[in-house]
C-alpha cells in the first residue's frame, strides 16, 4: 500500500485515487484552455502531466482512467469538430498513440510506484531484521557481563582492567592510572601526563616522586595522608589537590579510585583510578565566590555611605569592609595633592600593609614613580590595574615592597567630581588575576559612590558651616539691631529709670526725716522704706529687660506667655507713648497656651512693629493717634500676635519688598529690622507678614506654633 492507501479505510481510499484522476485531468483542462488566451499551446504536454501525477499516486488504475478522460476531453475541446464527442478519421492514429503513451506512462509509474514499495518493504524487513539481531547481540553483551562479574574473583588481571573501565565510564575524558601499593611504581594513561604537563616519553613516576616532585609543597602531606589510608583501610578515595608543572602553573586535580585486593580478599596490591583536571571547576568556584563577597562588600559599603556622617570615616569604613567582607589584601585611599611633586596623600587604609603606603611615596605626575596603579587612575581619570605583580613592568618600582607583602595583583578606581579627580581607592589581592571584567565594573561602581558620598559629605558639611555662620551673622545683627533700638529709646528709657529714682530720693528723705525728729515715726519711716523698696525694683526691672536686649547671647528656648512677653515690651516705652502722644489699646486673649521660643527674640520683634506703627503715625495730625495690641488663638495650633497703627498705610508697590533687607521707607531707616524680625519668626517655625487697614494705618501680624504638653514637662 502507498502512503496515500494507508492514510485511509479502503472506500475512502478508492474514492479518493479515481477522484484524484477526475481532478488532475481537470486541472489540466483548465490550464490548457487559460494559456489559450495567449497563444494556442499543445494540449497533450499538460495532459500527460496529469496521467503522471494520477498513476504516481493513485496508481495504474486512476492512470488509466485519467488517460481516457484526458483523450475525451482533448477530443471534445481541441479537435475539429469542437464541444462533440464524434472523432474525425485524420484524429485516430493521433488520438491512439496519445492512449498507447498514456497508458505506457501509467504502467511505468505504477511500475516505478510498486517498485519502490517494494524496496520499502525490504527496508523495513531488514530493519526489522537488524532490530532482531541487535537485541540478539545486546541479550549476548548481557550475557558476557554477567560471565565476567562471575569470574571476578578468578581473574585478577581483569578485575583491574574492569576498575578501570568503571572509572573510565563514571567520568568521562579522565586520565587512569595504577599504583603498586607494594613498590609504589605507578602506570599512567596518556591524559595523565597531559594533565600533568609531562612527556609521555618521560615515563611514570613513582608515588613517592609524584608527591615531592609535582604535588604543591602545601598539600603534599594531605596527599600521603590520603592514599596511606587508602592502602591501610581498603576504601575507595577521593582527593583533591593542587600540582605544579614543570613550566610553574599550578592545577587543581581530583584524584579518586578504589583499592585492589588480592583474590583472597586480603591486603590491598593495587590502587586503580582516574585523574580529573579540575582547574576551571575551582576557577569557576572562586570567581562565583569572589562575585558573592563582591556584591555583599558592595551592599555593606553603600549602606556605610547611606549612614556617613564623617568623610575620612567613611573612608576607613569602606577600607575596613573590602578588607573583611571583600577578603582583598590591603585598600588604602589616597587624595591628589597640588603640589610641585604631585603626591598623593594617604587618608585611610585597611589590611596587612606594613608600612608599604607609605614606602612607596606614590605620585600622579607624568614620570615613573607615577605610572603605577594608584597614579595612573588618578591622572587618567580611568581604573588602572596589574593582573601579575611578578610580571608587569608598570609595578617594578615597587615590586619588592608588594611581593615582601604577599601581592598578588592590585587595582586602582579614580574618584571623580565634575569630571575631575581628586583621590583614587586602591585594592591589592594576594592573588595574580585576581580582577576580571565584572569586579573591575563593580568596583568601579563602589569608586563612583565613594565619590558621591564623599562630595555629599564635604557638601552636607560645607552646607553646615555656611548655615552656622548665617545664624551667627544673624544673631549678631539681630543683636546690633536691638541696641540700634535701645539707644533710639535711650531718652524713654532714661525716663522711665528717673521716675523710680525720683520717688526712691524722695521716699529716703522723708524716712530720714520721720527717723531724725524728735520722736521718730517708726511707723511712717518703715512705710517710706516699703516705697524706696518698691521704686527700687521698678527701676531694676526696667534696667534687668534693657539687659536682656541689648545683652549678647545664645539662643535660649522655652516655653512662654506670649501675653507676659508683650506686656514686658509695653513696660519699655510707656514713655514712648506719651511722648508721641499715642492712644495704646490691648486686646489681649486670656488663657492662651504657650508658645515654644526665645524671649529675647521675640521682645525684639514685638518692639520693632510697636515702634514701626508709634513711628507711622508721628506726622498723623487729623485723628487719633491709635495703636492696638492683639493676642489670639488661631487655628488650632497656634496664636496670632498682631500690631494695628493708624497712620499713613502702606503703599501697594511696597508690600512685595517690605520685609527685604536693606529696603526701608524711612528717611534714616537701614531697612533691616522687619527683615530680621520675619528670619526670627520663621526660625520660630511662624509667618509674619503686613496688609493694610481698611481706614487709616497698616496692621502687621506674625503666628508662633504652640508647645507640645510633653515639651513643656520636659
Amino acid at each position: 500500500m502507498s502512503k496515500f492507501e494507508r492514510s485511509t479505510r479502503p472506500s475512502t481510499a478508492f474514492v479518493l485515487r479515481y477522484g484524484l484522476a477526475v481532478l488532475s485531468v481537470a486541472a489540466a483542462l483548465s490550464i490548457t484552455q487559460l494559456l489559450r488566451t495567449y497563444f494556442e499551446p499543445t494540449p497533450n504536454s499538460l495532459f500527460f502531466c496529469a496521467i503522471v501525477v494520477s498513476s504516481w499516486i493513485a496508481g495504474l488504475g486512476p492512470g488509466l482512467l485519467s488517460g481516457l478522460l484526458s483523450v475525451g476531453v482533448i477530443d471534445y475541446y481541441f479537435l475539429f469538430p469542437r464541444y462533440t464527442l464524434g472523432v474525425n478519421p485524420e484524429d485516430v492514429p493521433r488520438l491512439a498513440v496519445f492512449l498507447v503513451s498514456a497508458a505506457s506512462i501509467s504502467w511505468l509509474s505504477g511500475g516505478q510506484r510498486r517498485a519502490k514499495e517494494s524496496l520499502r518493504q525490504a527496508r523495513d524487513e531488514l530493519e526489522l531484521k537488524v532490530q532482531e539481531r541487535t537485541a540478539e547481540l545486546r541479550q549476548i553483551n548481557e550475557e558476557l557481563r554477567a560471565e565476567i562479574a562471575e569470574r571476578k574473583n578468578a581473574e585478577g588481571a581483569l578485575l583491574s582492567s574492569e576498575a578501570q573501565l568503571k572509572q573510565a565510564q563514571a567520568v568521562a575524558h579522565l586520565g587512569s592510572y595504577e599504583v603498586d601499593a607494594l613498590t609504589g611504581h605507578t602506570r599512567w594513561s596518556d591524559e595523565v601526563f597531559r594533565i600533568l604537563g609531562l612527556d609521555p616519553a618521560s615515563g611514570s613516576l613513582s608515588r613517592q616522586e609524584f608527591v615531592e616532585r609535582l604535588v604543591h609543597p602545601e598539600d603534599r602531606e594531605y596527599a600521603m595522608q590520603g592514599y596511606d589510608r587508602v592502602v591501610h583501610e581498603g576504601k575507595l578515595y577521593d582527593l583533591e589537590y593542587r600540582v605544579i608543572r614543570p613550566d610553574g602553573s599550578v592545577r587543581f586535580v581530583q584524584s579518586m579510585g578504589e583499592p585492589i585486593r588480592t583474590p583472597d580478599g586480603g591486603a590491598v596490591v593495587r590502587l586503580v583510578g582516574a585523574l580529573l583536571d579540575i582547574t576551571e571547576r575551582k576557577q569557576s568556584e572562586d570567581s562565583l565566590a569572589r562575585l558573592n563577597r563582591t556584591l555583599q562588600t558592595l551592599y555593606q559599603c553603600n549602606q556605610a555611605l547611606v549612614h556617613a556622617s564623617d568623610e575620612y570615616e567613611l573612608l576607613q569604613t569602606v577600607c575596613r569592609i573590602l578588607v573583611e567582607v571583600g577578603r582583598v589584601r590591603m585598600a588604602w585611599v589616597g587624595y591628589r595633592e597640588l603640589d610641585r611633586e604631585k603626591s598623593i596623600r594617604p587618608v585611610a587604609q585597611a589590611g596587612y600593609d606594613d608600612g608599604y603606603v607609605e614606602n612607596v611615596k606614590a605620585i600622579w605626575a607624568d614620570a615613573e614613580r607615577g605610572h603605577g596603579p594608584t597614579g595612573t587612575a588618578i591622572r587618567t581619570g580611568k581604573p588602572s590595574w596589574t593582573q601579575n605583580i611578578q610580571t608587569d613592568s608598570s609595578i617594578a618600582p615597587w615590586r619588592t615592597e608588594a611581593l615582601k607583602r604577599g601581592y598578588g595583583s592590585n587595582i586602582s578606581l579614580p574618584l571623580m567630581s565634575d569630571s575631575a579627580t581628586f583621590g583614587a581607592l586602591t585594592l591589592y589581592d594576594q592573588q595574580p588575576n585576581a580582577f576580571n571584567e565584572r569586579t573591575v565594573e563593580q568596583f568601579t561602581e563602589l569608586a563612583d559612590n565613594l565619590a558621591y558620598g564623599v562630595i555629599a559629605l564635604r557638601t552636607r558639611a560645607e552646607r553646615s558651616r555656611a548655615e552656622h555662620a548665617l545664624r551667627e551673622a544673624q544673631a549678631e545683627l539681630a543683636h546690633v539691631t536691638r541696641v540700634m533700638t535701645m539707644g533710639e529709646l535711650a531718652a524713654s528709657i532714661a525716663h522711665e529709670i528717673n521716675q523710680p529714682l525720683a520717688a526712691v530720693v524722695t521716699n529716703a528723705n522723708a524716712c530720714l526725716r520721720w527717723l531724725t525728729g524728735p520722736i521718730p515715726n517708726l511707723d511712717e519711716g518703715r512705710a517710706a522704706v516699703a516705697r524706696i523698696a518698691r521704686d527700687g525694683n521698678r527701676a531694676s526691672d526696667v534696667i534687668g529687660r534693657i539687659r536682656a536686649l541689648v545683652k549678647k547671647s545664645a539662643t535660649e528656648q522655652a516655653h512662654l506667655d506670649i501675653n507676659e512677653v508683650i506686656q514686658e515690651v509695653l513696660g519699655l516705652i510707656q514713655t514712648e507713648i506719651r511722648k508721641n502722644e499715642v492712644v495704646l489699646r490691648r486686646k489681649l486673649a486670656p488663657d492662651l497656651p504657650r508658645i515654644l521660643g526665645d524671649r529675647v527674640q521675640l521682645q525684639q520683634v514685638i518692639l520693632n512693629l510697636m515702634m514701626n506703627g508709634i513711628e507711622a503715625m508721628s506726622a498723623v495730625t487729623d485723628r487719633s493717634r491709635d495703636l492696638l495690641i492683639r493676642s489670639c488663638r488661631y487655628e488650632s495650633d497656634k496664636v496670632l500676635i498682631a500690631v494695628q497703627d493708624s497712620g499713613t498705610g502702606l503703599e501697594t508697590e511696597s508690600l512685595d519688598h517690605l520685609f527685604t533687607a536693606f529696603f526701608t521707607t524711612k528717611p534714616k531707616g537701614m531697612g533691616m529690622g522687619l527683615a530680621i524680625s520675619r528670619s526670627i519668626i520663621e526660625a520660630h517655625g511662624g509667618k509674619l507678614w503686613a496688609s493694610p487697614n481698611d481706614g487709616p494705618g497698616a496692621t502687621f501680624q506674625f503666628t508662633l506654633h504652640v508647645g507640645s504638653k510633653e515639651e513643656e514637662a520636659r
